[in-house]
């Protein structure tokens, strides 16, 4: 707890009054079923929204362009409900599955989370489960706390997941929040507008 509390006097947070373009981008570009589109990301009343729009399958990422390694990572936000698509909150490098820590969640009803690690080309841990609340209806915190020797998931800080092994070590990424519609999942459109709600990300 006491490094927690250390990380917390140190950390940055966003508690995006606008999007401030010297710390975050917006991608332009296709990622499973979805076009990323700089037109669904924008700050408004006080929120980050990724919009994603009706009767289609489009969604929209940013990313935090400055690089960093160990660290706690949290946001609050209030997912969208689109079945059949996801909300992420993670770090990433390229190439794909070498460095990659995973928060993910299904934007629907259900609360049905996954919490993935990617090393050395392939998926080294992995955890599915279910929030036990619906994460469309309100706004919950998510986090992770990253060092050398073990990696830590919380939900509304309560404890979920904790690995010794199997993530980057010490390799730097970009912190990164999206809404998109995979090709694992079913890729239905949803019949109005919905929009991921981001109230801050403190990093």
């Amino acid at each position: 707890m006491m490094e927690y509390i250390d990380w917390v006097n140190q950390s940055s947070r966003d508690n995006f009054d606008n999007l401030d373009e010297g710390i975050w981008a917006v991608s332009n570009k296709t990622l499973g079923r979805s076009r990323l589109s700089p037109t669904n990301v924008e700050v408004k009343d006080g929120y980050l929204n990724i919009k994603m729009p009706a009767n289609t399958l489009e969604g929209g990422e940013f990313i935090k362009q400055e690089s960093s390694t160990y660290g706690s990572y949290e946001t609050r936000m209030k997912l969208p409900e689109a079945p059949s698509s996801i909300t992420g909150f993670f770090l990433y490098a390229a190439p794909d599955y070498f460095y990659e820590i995973d928060i993910e969640i299904h934007n629907s009803t259900e609360g049905k989370l996954l919490l993935t690690t990617y090393a050395d080309g392939a998926v080294k841990n992995e955890y599915v489960g279910e929030l036990g609340f619906d994460p469309t209806a309100d706004f919950h915190t998510y986090r992770f706390d990253y060092t050398a020797d073990q990696l830590v998931f919380y939900v509304d800080n309560k404890l979920i997941m904790e690995w010794q092994e199997g993530f980057p070590v010490g390799q730097p990424m970009q912190l990164m929040v999206n809404s998109w519609y995979p090709n694992w999942l079913e890729g239905t459109p949803p019949p109005a507008d919905q929009f991921l709600l981001v109230d801050w990300i403190r990093y």
